[in-house]
C-alpha cells in the first residue's frame, strides 16, 4: 500500500475509534448532569412528547427539510383549489416549556401554530396549513425557504405568516441542514440569483452555496489534486482516494444504531455548552443585548426581500410580533425597545398585508422555567393555548 493511502486510512481510523468511544461512554451526559445538579429551577420543564405530523409541519426542525417540503408538495399538488397558510418561526413555535404550576404529562402536547391552524381547518375544510420552523431561525433562512417555495408552484401559499422576534434579528446565515435544498433542480438558480445581488444578505447566500459545493465534493470523494475545479471561494476540488474512503465509511456507520445516536449526543453537548455558559460565564438568554451591526442589516434586507417577493407573487404577508416574558425582557433598555418597534413598524407598513402585536399576550405565570430560571422565549401549555386563542380572535388567519 502506498504512503498516501496508508496516511488516509490512519487519519480516518483514529477519529473513528475516538467517536465510537464517545458514543458508547457518553461522557457529555455525565458532565451535563453534574452542571445541572443543584440548580433551583426544574430540569423537566422541556416537553419531549410534542404533536408531530409531517403533513402539517417541517418535522426535522431545519436539519433535513427537503424530504418534508417534497411531502408537502405532493399533498398540496393533490388539492390545488385549497387555501394555503404557512406559518414560519423560531423555537417558540415548536417548544413547550412548562410553567412552575404545570406538571409533565404523557399526553401529546401542542404548540400554538398547531392549535391555531387546526382551529382554522375545523372552520373551513378547504384550507391547508403548515408550520415551517427551526430553532434560532434567521431571517436569511426565511428568505432561503421562501425562494424554495416560489420555485415550486404547488407550494405557493395564499398567506405567509411570519413571526418577528427581537432575538431573531441577531441571527446570521443559513445552517448546514438547509443546504440540502440545493439538491433540488429548480432552487439553485434562485439561490444563486440572490447571491449575485448587492444586498446585505447576499454574502450569506453565497457562503451557503459554497459550503454546499464543498460538502458535495467531499461526499463524492473529492480532494485537492490535478484537474481540480475552483469554487468562488478559491477552494480546490478534485477526486481522490481519501474522500472515497470517507464516503464509504460514513455509509457503513449510518447502519449502526450506536452511530445514529450521535444526534442525541449532539443535543446533550449543546445543552452542556449552554449550561457552561450560564454557570461558568454568567451569560444567560435573559442577558439583555442590543441590536445592530451586520446581523441587523442582513435581517432587515432579508425581510424586505421576502416582502417584495410576496407582493410580486400574490402572497398575503402577515407579520406578528412574538410574545416576550415580562419577567425576562430581551431589550437592553427603552431605547432598544423603541428601535425595535420602529424597525417592525417600517417593515409592516411597507411590506405586510397585516401586522399583529402579541408581545404582551402571554401572562408572566404561563412562561417556562428551566434550569437557570425564567425562559425569555418559551412558555407552557396554557400559554400556547392562550396565544392561539388570542391570534384566532384577532383575525390573524382571516381569509381575504
Amino acid at each position: 500500500m502506498n504512503r498516501p493511502r496508508w496516511a488516509a486510512i490512519v487519519t480516518l481510523t483514529l477519529p473513528l475509534f475516538s467517536l465510537w468511544g464517545l458514543l458508547l461512554l457518553d461522557p457529555v451526559r455525565f458532565a451535563l448532569d453534574a452542571l445541572a445538579s443543584g440548580g433551583s429551577a426544574r430540569q423537566d420543564a422541556m416537553v419531549a412528547n410534542l404533536y408531530s405530523d409531517p403533513h402539517t409541519q417541517e418535522t426535522s426542525k431545519g436539519e433535513h427539510p427537503l424530504a418534508s417540503l417534497r411531502q408537502l408538495e405532493h399533498d398540496w399538488c393533490a388539492a390545488p383549489s385549497h387555501h394555503r397558510f404557512i406559518l414560519v418561526g423560531n423555537s417558540q413555535t415548536m417548544t413547550v416549556m412548562l410553567s412552575p404550576q404545570e406538571r409533565p404529562s404523557s399526553a401529546v402536547e401542542h404548540t400554538y401554530p398547531d392549535l391555531l391552524l387546526a382551529e382554522l381547518q375545523l372552520n373551513r375544510e378547504s384550507v391547508d396549513r403548515y408550520r415551517l420552523a427551526a430553532p434560532n431561525l434567521s431571517y436569511v433562512e426565511l428568505l432561503w425557504y421562501v425562494q424554495y417555495l416560489l420555485t415550486h408552484p404547488c407550494l405557493l401559499p395564499n398567506q405567509l405568516i411570519v413571526q418577528l422576534n427581537f432575538e431573531s434579528f441577531r441571527k446570521l446565515g443559513v445552517r448546514d441542514g438547509m443546504l440540502e435544498l440545493l439538491d433540488d433542480r429548480q432552487f439553485p438558480q434562485a439561490a444563486a440569483s440572490e447571491a449575485d445581488t448587492s444586498e446585505p444578505y447576499a454574502p450569506a447566500f453565497q457562503q451557503a452555496i459554497d459550503r454546499y459545493r464543498t460538502r458535495r465534493a467531499q461526499q463524492q470523494g473529492v480532494v485537492g489534486g490535478a484537474g481540480a475545479q475552483q469554487s468562488r471561494t478559491g477552494m480546490i476540488e478534485a477526486r481522490g482516494f481519501g474522500g472515497l474512503l470517507e464516503t464509504r465509511i460514513r455509509s457503513w456507520l449510518d447502519r449502526s444504531v450506536t452511530f445514529r445516536s450521535r444526534a442525541r449526543i449532539k443535543a446533550e453537548f449543546e445543552s452542556l455548552l449552554y449550561l457552561a455558559r450560564v454557570k461558568l460565564l454568567g451569560i444567560k438568554p435573559t442577558t439583555r443585548r442590543s441590536l445592530g451591526g451586520a446581523a441587523l442589516q442582513m435581517s432587515i434586507s432579508s425581510l424586505r426581500r421576502v416582502g417584495a417577493l410576496c407582493r410580486d407573487n400574490g402572497v398575503h404577508l402577515i407579520f406578528f410580533n412574538a410574545p416576550q416574558n415580562p419577567n425576562a425582557p430581551l431589550y437592553r433598555n427603552e431605547r432598544d425597545r423603541q428601535e425595535y418597534e420602529r424597525i417592525v413598524a417600517d417593515l409592516s407598513t411597507n411590506y405586510a398585508s397585516s401586522y399583529f402585536n402579541f408581545e404582551a399576550s402571554v401572562p408572566a405565570d404561563m412562561w417556562g422555567l428551566w434550569i437557570d430560571g425564567p425562559d425569555p422565549i418559551h412558555f407552557g401549555r396554557a400559554g400556547h393555548q392562550r396565544l392561539a386563542d388570542e391570534m384566532f380572535k384577532a383575525g390573524l388567519t382571516t381569509i381575504p
